[in-house]
């Protein structure tokens, strides 16, 4: 999943990046409110924005005004170091789906990410389950059948990121956009190559094959 953290302390910016990333979270940041508002026109791949109210330029209440009157959905995660009833009432009011005061610990910054998107991809616990395919999402650990699955970090975000759309004709396109941030730019054939070692490992060995191919257009999880 790709996250959108909109936050003007750059050592707490810097802090909750470096955390979400290694819980296999893509990450962009943005130090004011008019490059947020800037980037998410311009990627609008943001599986969900973490942002915080005081911001330079544009303040958050004003950017989440913005994001839901050009009717984007994601879910929006406020921070702030108002704890004021009337804030979290006004915010909620404008669209926010959630709200964590200033300061807080990063494992409830984390607890809370995992359930807006949980929500907002209707998965009721932190396990998916596909056939004999189990992902454990807050933990990270991938098994089939008895047997865990080893997976590099964009191996795993690609898979869960298939199986949470399962059912449908993910593009590859919408693979690049979700799951490599704004510095990265995959090369023609890395996500081919991703894709071939996911399913070397997780289909190799099995009767069904759960990882189908649609030529020239992209990737299926049945």
């Amino acid at each position: 999943m790709r996250i959108l953290l909109v936050e003007d302390e750059k050592p707490l910016a810097n802090a909750i990046k470096e955390g979400l990333i290694e819980n296999n979270f893509v990450v962009d940041v943005a130090y004011d409110g008019e490059s947020a508002l800037s980037k998410i026109e311009i990627e609008e791949a943001y599986d969900l924005v973490i942002l915080d109210i005081m911001l330079p330029k544009l303040d958050g209440i004003n950017l989440l005004k913005k994001i839901r009157e050009n009717k984007y959905k994601m879910p929006v995660l406020m921070l702030t170091a108002k704890g004021e009833i009337e804030t979290k009432v006004k915010t909620f009011g404008i669209g926010a789906d959630d709200y964590l005061t200033k300061p807080f610990d990063f494992r409830e910054l984390l607890a809370r990410v995992h359930a807006l998107l949980r929500r907002t991809k209707e998965i009721k616990t932190g396990n998916i389950k596909i056939e004999d395919l189990e992902i454990d999402t807050e933990k990270m650990i991938v098994t089939r059948g008895n047997k865990k699955i080893d997976l590099t970090r964009k191996e795993y975000q690609i898979l869960v990121y298939l199986c949470l759309n399962r059912g449908r004709i993910v593009e590859k396109k919408e693979l690049e956009n979700h799951l490599w941030d704004e510095n990265s730019t995959p090369w023609s054939d890395t996500l081919r190559t991703h894709i071939k070692n996911i399913r070397r490992k997780v289909d190799s060995g099995f009767e069904k094959k759960l990882i189908k191919t649609i030529p020239g257009v992209g990737y299926e999880i049945e």
